[in-house]
Parts: structure tokens; C-alpha cells; sequence
């Protein structure tokens, strides 16, 4: 479920089992003074920002001055609007950055690993950078596949409308067709796109666990990843 954090659309909590713990979101660069009161009273430890060095210098950085939170920069460049992204499925976008980027997912998960406190990733949009990251951390924690696939489908829902239509008018300005794909690629998280991704990890690696380990995920940060986030089997559940 969506937290209204303002200045932004998709800032939400990923573990409800284990609350005040994890969280994903699209950009924080126009977080307003209420936004960062609220991330303040989240006891926001850690910032991770997944975003590339265009997606900064069109949308600027995150304003979290007065949070207290550590700002951890773990750039994926995922490319400037082209015409050729106009012939892209997701599916693609997803397969090149599990495999051209895998580095920078570990890093990412592992930031996620060690840190003391709460804490919130985030991309552009909190849907593809942002949504393999989370679906890897959930993965590795054993969380099953549909509720991880639901966390990253409901990205879409939040992004409809003023985000949306924001992000279009961004991309007009480019020159680029405005294709059926393309219009998936910067404003949908449609289900079977994650499914996709988690065959390849399966043809390629074996399985998320293998693949974690190969991009420099070790034993011990799965160890702390299950302690800090895997739900708790003697806590009450929630109401």
C-alpha cells in the first residue's frame, strides 16, 4: 500500500511482516518539507539511489537534507530515450540489466544487508532497477514468488496518472516514437515481465540463490538479510 510521503507516487513499505523495515519509491528529488518531516518520523536510516547519471541531471538529486539518513549512490545507467528503445520490450530491459549489471544489483542488496536502520531504495520510477533489487531481496529471504510478484506489480497502479503523464511529456520532447512497448517500459510493471526475468536467473544460474552469488552476494549477507527482514515465525500477525 501506498505512504503518502509528498513529492512523491510510489514511496511504499515491501515487508509488511516485519514493518518499519524496507522500503521502495521513485525518485526523491522533489520530496517537500512535509515529505521529509514524514521520512524523518519513518526513522529513514538509508537512501539508496539506483538511479544513472542522465536520470540526475534531468530530474536532480534527492532533496533528503534534514532526514538523517545515509545517502548510498549505486548508479545504473539504463541509457538516455533513443529510437531503439522504442523497439524494446521489458523483458529486454530486464534480461540486459541482470546481466550487464549484476555488480551493481549485489552492491545494492548489499547496502540493503548491513544497514542499522530502515530503509528506502529507490530508481526513477521504484519500478525496474528498483523492482529487481526488491524482488532479489524478497527471493533470497524466501518469500514466495506471487506475493514478490505482486509488490513489484502494483508500481503501475501508483505511477497512473500525473507521474505518468509527466514522464510522456518528458519523453516527447525527444523526438522518440511513442510506441505501445516504450509506453510499457517507462510507465508499466505488467506481472509477466518479472516472471521473465526470474526465468532467466532460472536457464542461466539455477536460481536466485546462485545468482546472488554471483554478483557478489555472499552467505553472510544473506544471513543478515534473512535476520533483519525475513518475517519473524513467533511474531503475531497483523490485523
Amino acid at each position: 500500500m501506498r505512504i503518502d510521503i509528498p513529492g512523491t507516487y510510489n514511496f511504499r513499505e515491501v515487508l509488511p511482516a516485519r514493518p518499519g523495515t524496507l522500503y521502495r519509491s521513485d525518485a526523491l528529488h522533489r520530496v517537500t518539507r512535509a515529505g521529509r518531516a514524514a521520512l524523518r518520523l519513518l526513522g529513514i536510516s538509508r537512501v539508496i539511489d539506483l538511479r544513472g547519471r542522465w536520470d540526475v541531471r534531468i530530474g536532480g538529486r534527492d532533496r533528503i537534507r534534514g532526514v538523517g539518513a545515509e545517502l548510498i549512490r549505486i548508479p545504473i545507467d539504463a541509457g538516455t530515450p533513443s529510437s531503439e528503445a522504442s523497439t524494446l520490450e521489458l523483458s529486454d530491459v530486464y534480461r540486459t540489466l541482470l546481466a550487464d549489471y549484476g555488480d551493481s544489483l549485489g552492491e545494492a542488496i548489499r547496502a540493503i544487508a548491513d544497514a542499522d536502520g530502515p530503509v528506502v531504495v529507490h530508481c526513477t520510477a521504484g519500478k525496474d532497477r528498483s523492482g529487481l533489487v526488491v524482488a532479489l531481496t524478497l527471493l533470497a529471504i524466501g518469500t514466495p514468488v506471487d506475493q514478490v510478484v505482486a509488490d513489484y506489480a502494483l508500481t503501475e497502479t501508483n505511477l497512473a496518472g500525473e507521474w505518468a503523464d509527466r514522464m510522456m511529456r518528458k519523453v516527447r520532447r525527444f523526438r522518440i516514437p511513442i510506441t505501445d512497448t516504450l509506453v510499457e517500459i517507462i510507465t508499466r510493471s505488467p506481472a509477466p515481465a518479472l516472471l521473465d526475468a526470474l526465468s532467466w536467473i532460472e536457464e542461466t544460474h539455477g536460481g536466485v540463490r546462485p545468482y546472488l552469488s554471483s554478483i557478489g552476494v555472499t552467505d553472510a549477507d544473506l544471513a543478515r538479510l534473512t535476520e533483519r527482514y525475513a518475517p519473524d515465525p513467533l511474531a503475531a500477525p497483523r490485523a
